[in-house]
């Protein structure tokens, strides 16, 4: 065992055995580590976690959340390790909750060995393409985990119905992890569709942090049978360095753009993006929640829990941009006007 490995195991001994828990005896404990700055996402997460608690009949709780924000810690990953494992001593969960691609990749792989049930959740990255990934059954395997996939075909038949003259989409989004595979799935799902799905094809992928590089981007983009596909609008940065913020992106945005939009997270509605169908960090934070209690009741290993795909979509449409842009909402989508509503996978089909 590498000198980094043995250390965190003794660390995690000692910090439990010294530290008295920080929640009332009897209390089921959730310790959640979120990949990304303190924001909605992990608001929401939470949210989705402790529902999923009262849902089972858990009303002793207590939850307790960690960002640990990969952009700015992956490099003292080291550190922030530590200081991970010296909480969850003196928390002492019952359940560990990781959020998103990029902390699941940094800190699963040390987390694992803690003997603590552990639910990845928000994983974007196919199972053959995680470095961190045991096989069903594995007898060194102390998790599970929610698959974050989106509707592709269901959006684009949306845009075709509310614009028939719609031949082009162009994918526009932040550069990171979660974005870059995302971009993948849907490469391979215009591929698998001959190029074009609904008589509308990819004209274009522009991934970029830069601000400046977004602002370009959508003031070209102007034809009538064109329109955007906005994935990751975060992570977006400015000239003195610093991220821009979601109401900053979507004034320009709103002022600036002639063309229609699909978005990919609840937070693009914020934006002003014409329809969302989104996969929200609650249901992420429910399903895994939900599958880490299960378990845990029935004294059943996590390594035996195959992952699962996230069962829920988001739909909301924005009938201010709709009337902006001259279109008529469908009659069949008029209840997601306005409203976001929570809706099976399937109910998309």
């Amino acid at each position: 065992m590498k000198p980094l490995k043995i250390a965190l195991l003794l660390l995690f001994c000692l910090a439990a055995w010294q530290l008295p828990a920080e929640a009332a005896a009897g209390a089921f404990r959730v310790y959640l580590v979120f990949s990304y700055s303190p924001g909605m996402w992990d608001e929401q997460g939470r949210r989705g976690v402790e529902l999923a608690l009262r849902n089972q009949n858990i009303t002793d709780f207590e939850t307790k959340v960690y960002n640990y924000n990969y952009v700015e810690k992956r490099k003292y990953r080291t550190e922030e390790l530590k200081k991970i494992t010296a909480e969850i001593a003196g928390f002492r969960p019952d359940l560990i909750i990781v959020f998103d691609d990029e902390a699941s990749e940094d800190l699963i792989p040390d987390l694992n060995r803690l003997d603590i049930p552990i639910v990845a959740t928000g994983i974007n990255r196919e199972l053959k393409d995680l470095s961190w990934f045991k096989p069903e059954g594995a007898a060194d395997r102390n998790f599970t985990g929610v698959l974050e996939r989106y509707p592709f075909e269901q959006p684009l038949k949306f845009l075709k119905k509310i614009n028939p003259e719609i031949s082009e989409i162009t994918i526009l989004t932040s550069e990171n992890v979660s974005s870059s595979v995302i971009v993948e799935q849907f490469i391979r799902q215009f591929r698998k569709s001959g190029g074009a799905s609904s008589g509308i094809r990819l004209k274009e992928v522009i991934k970029s942090r830069d601000w400046e590089r977004w602002q370009a981007a959508i003031r070209s983009h102007r034809g009538v049978n064109e329109a955007f596909w906005i994935l990751v609008p975060w992570d977006v940065y400015g000239k003195d360095g610093k991220e821009v913020p979601l109401n900053e992106i979507g004034e320009f945005y709103q002022r600036e753009s002639r063309i229609p939009e699909l978005g990919i997270v609840n937070a693009n509605h914020m934006i002003g993006l014409l329809a969302c169908f989104s996969v929200n960090s609650e249901d992420l934070g429910y399903q895994a929640a939900a599958a880490g209690i299960q378990a845990i009741k029935n004294k059943r290993s996590l390594s035996r829990v195959p992952f699962a795909k996230v069962e829920t979509v988001r739909l909301i449409i924005n009938k201010k941009r709709a009337d902006t842009l001259h279109y008529k909402i469908p009659i069949g989508f008029l209840e997601f006007a306005e409203i976001e509503k929570k809706i099976p996978l399937s109910y998309l089909r």
